[in-house]
């Protein structure tokens, strides 16, 4: 599997705080209240409208007052960004940065200096091809960054929500719902088969309100809330 999430956190947003996903690629989250399921929702799609450079569009925060701090973590590289409210409303970035299990840390927007901004830096990334930079090492670091920083915009744009029961696996990542608590045997079984099959190309989360569905999984699959 060619990524898999490693850590999603956030302050002042939402009930969200941290999440651990499993490390094998496959996290099934037992939210029986749903509170956990809508707000990872709002979570990702935040960062999406962000990879797009449409925070100034964005509904998400509309019932935040901020000031919010998002981090998500891919492969070991994590993403972070806090977003404030500024008068009349307008949400800016005043803080981004890019840490590389490489070693290298991207600091898109720095308190102080760069902040705040009206669009996240990484939108700026859009998917496709890194241009060669050069021979010298100056030049090797500038095409990693390049190249995670892409990747990461790649992953975040690609998020939607499907339905447990039927969907597209060709996606950076998969975010499975099953809102049915009661589901027959059979049913149960082909989830739990189709989710672990999609989990060996692509990282999964599954959100289910079904205490049963996530006993069929093996354990160390399973988050439990509540």
């Amino acid at each position: 599997m060619s990524l898999r999430l490693t850590r999603i956190a956030a302050t002042g947003f939402r009930s969200l705080r941290d999440v651990v996903p499993r490390p094998r690629g496959l996290t099934v989250l037992v939210d029986p209240q749903g509170t956990a399921t809508r707000d990872l929702v709002a979570f990702f799609t935040l960062l999406r409208n962000l990879a797009h450079g449409e925070l100034q569009q964005s509904q998400v925060l509309d019932a935040v007052d901020g000031p919010v701090t998002l981090a998500l973590g891919v492969h070991d590289d994590t993403y972070t960004v806090e977003l404030r409210r500024f008068p009349h409303g307008r949400w800016r970035v005043v803080r981004e940065e890019l840490d590389l299990y490489a070693g290298l840390s991207l600091p898109f927007v720095e308190p102080g200096s760069d902040a705040p901004r009206d669009e996240a830096f990484l939108s700026t990334f859009p998917p496709g091809p890194t241009v060669r930079l050069g021979d010298d090492e100056a030049a090797w670091l500038g095409e990693i960054a390049d190249h995670a920083s892409r990747g990461m915009n790649a992953f975040l744009r690609g998020f939607r929500v499907q339905p447990a029961e039927g969907f597209d696996a060709d996606v950076p990542f998969l975010f499975l719902e099953e809102r049915d608590l009661d589901l027959p045997a059979n049913a149960v079984w082909d989830r739990v088969q189709s989710a672990r099959a999609a989990s060996s190309r692509v990282p999964v989360l599954l959100c289910t309100p079904s205490v049963a569905l996530a006993d069929a999984f093996d354990v160390e699959d399973v988050l439990r809330l509540g």
